[in-house]
């Protein structure tokens, strides 16, 4: 009975040990998970701003990250409301949080809020609602994220979006924005003539002057009445909302007058501008494409500025459908046939080269200039064949004759691989390399010149020669002359035709002479066309001119000449 007693006794001890030990393993367990949840816990404060209010929204805990932020100590903030925080404007905002927390549900979002110092800052924000053992709300805690510096740079990006990196004012998204906005709209567009001009020959670095004057220039006359945009390169619009018609006639012929009669003074420069502009008074739908359609018009007619639907001018779209219709017709037919001008050497007294100009011949027997056909071209995907044509029939023509002869290319023939193939295989086929200079016609700038140079070097092996045409317009400049290492400079025409009349088209005209000199490089004046334009190219010192005084382009050259 004793040793029975016993027996229970030493079970009792054995359940009390193990008992113990299941405490003391529970308490270590609470012990350790306390201990890692108040590194949570220190975790949670060091990286939010956290708070807690009563009922009534007034705060009843920060922690330091809140004062920190914000700029209060917390004997400054406790039991004050959380309206004292408030840099929300949107009334509808707080009713639906408030809808939210108090019907014991989470609410997310973003606020502006003020600091002390009155400065405003941005939260993610996350309010909960803490409910008793009854499942009623007994207070509220609010964990925010500091997000300032990302609203900040968020707002910088749109901005960014709608505004011109250079003159800071809209730009093409924005117009088409404010366009939709606008109750009544008329637009102008407005440009400046001969913008790449001031790019060639005076760098980039003025051109940008130019347009950030310009800009400022536009602003000074407007002020807020007009909402201002530059839309591309030298391109500007101006936006009106229920302005009368015949007051932003004036105003928009008022400004462009006034830019274009005073001097720009640049870096110790005076530049002078010539502003061209378009008017479209049309429906907000159609408002950019009709000033577009008159903008593209008015090159031509100068003196019509203003859309009208009664121009028609949407017949032109017509007439590109009919000039498709006919080169396809020249094409079938082989009345795709060179001209030739020719090019006088001043220093010799003689003509001695030939420029290939394409001419399509209509059903009338009339030769037809490219300037009809050549851009319908391109868009009708009949370039190719084209420039083939015209390289083929040129070369079969001075075969047997003794002088040089030029053919135009672009950039797009030149990186067209079925055109350089087509072009080394004439070069080959004809053995005529030596007569041939290929005149590379720059429509648009060079962004990658190995490629050009690649077709340069293996041409120029064959004994080719390489003139760049229309140096000084568009995107030319003395870089290109370097890099492309040509034989000839062809000045451009426009810059010719006024040599007696515009000083500075001379003054440009001699700085790039005096470069090519220098460099080594041949030079051909086009657009000579009479006595006095040759006699002062002559004196200029030009090496060759052409030009209707020499002679106009000929299906048929003259041997003896």
């Amino acid at each position: 009975m004793n040793l029975t007693l016993e027996y229970g006794l030493l079970f009792i001890a054995i359940l009390i040990i193990i008992y113990l030990l299941s405490e003391l393993k529970n308490k270590r367990k609470l012990k350790r998970e306390n201990h890692i949840l108040k590194q949570y816990r220190e975790v949670v404060e060091d990286s939010n701003i956290i708070s807690k209010s009563d009922l009534r929204g007034n705060i009843t805990y920060v922690n330091d990250k809140f004062c920190e932020v914000t700029l209060y100590e917390r004997e400054e903030i406790i039991n004050k409301p959380h309206s004292i925080l408030k840099g929300e404007n949107s009334k509808e905002v707080f009713k639906e949080l408030w809808e939210t927390i108090s019907n014991k549900k989470t609410w997310r979002g973003f606020l502006r809020n003020r600091r002390k110092d009155g400065e405003f800052y941005y939260v993610n924000i996350t309010i909960r609602p803490i409910l008793d053992e009854d499942n009623e709300i007994i207070e509220y805690i609010a964990i925010r994220h500091e997000i300032t510096d990302l609203i900040h740079k968020s707002i910088e990006l749109e901005k960014s979006l709608r505004e011109d990196f250079l003159t800071k004012e809209g730009n093409r998204f924005k117009l088409f924005e404010d366009i939709k906005k606008s109750k009544k709209p008329s637009l102008s567009l407005l440009d400046i003539n001969g913008f790449g001009d001031i790019n060639d020959f005076y760098g980039y670095e003025v051109g940008d002057e130019v347009l950030k004057i310009i800009s400022k220039e536009f602003r000074k006359f407007m002020g807020n009445k007009y909402s201002l945009y530059r839309i591309y390169s030298d391109e500007f619009a101006i936006l009106a909302d229920n302005e009368d018609r015949e007051h932003f006639i004036r105003f928009i012929k008022f400004i462009t007058d006034s830019i274009s009669s005073s001097p720009l003074k640049i870096k110790g420069k005076e530049i002078y501008v010539q502003m061209r502009f378009s008017l479209s008074f049309e429906e907000k739908d159609s408002l950019k494409k009709t000033a577009n359609i008159i903008q593209r018009y008015s090159k031509v007619n100068k003196d019509i500025h203003i859309y009208d639907k009664k121009l028609e001018i949407e017949k032109i779209y017509e007439k590109n459908i009919m000039w498709t219709s006919k080169l396809k017709k020249a094409f079938e037919s082989d009345s795709i046939i060179p001209y030739y001008q020719a090019i006088y050497n001043i220093k010799t007294n003689k003509i001695e080269k030939y420029e290939a100009l394409v001419r399509l011949i209509d059903e009338r027997g009339i030769a037809i200039s490219p300037y009809y056909f050549l851009n319908i071209a391109k868009k009708s995907k009949q370039y190719l064949k084209l420039t083939k044509r015209v390289i083929k029939k040129s070369f079969e023509y001075f075969k047997d004759k003794d002088y040089e002869f030029s053919i135009n290319l672009t950039l797009e023939d030149i990186k067209s691989k079925i055109i350089s193939s087509y072009v080394m295989e004439m070069l080959k086929e004809y053995d005529i390399a030596s007569k041939v200079v290929f005149e590379i016609v720059e429509s648009e700038g060079i962004d990658d010149f190995s490629e050009v140079n690649s077709f340069i070097d293996t041409v120029r092996a064959l004994g080719c020669k390489i003139a760049i045409d229309d140096f000084g317009s568009g995107y030319s400049n003395f870089e290109y002359l370097i890099k492309l290492n040509a034989d000839y400079i062809k000045i451009d025409g426009s810059l010719i035709k006024d040599i007696l009349v515009n000083k500075n088209s001379q003054e440009i005209v001699i700085t790039i002479l005096d470069f090519a000199k220098r460099q080594g490089f041949k030079t051909i004046a086009e657009f000579v066309s009479s006595k006095e334009i040759f006699e002062k190219v002559k004196e200029l010192g030009f090496d060759y001119a052409q030009g209707y005084y020499i002679s106009e382009p000929k299906r048929e050259i003259l041997l003896e000449a």
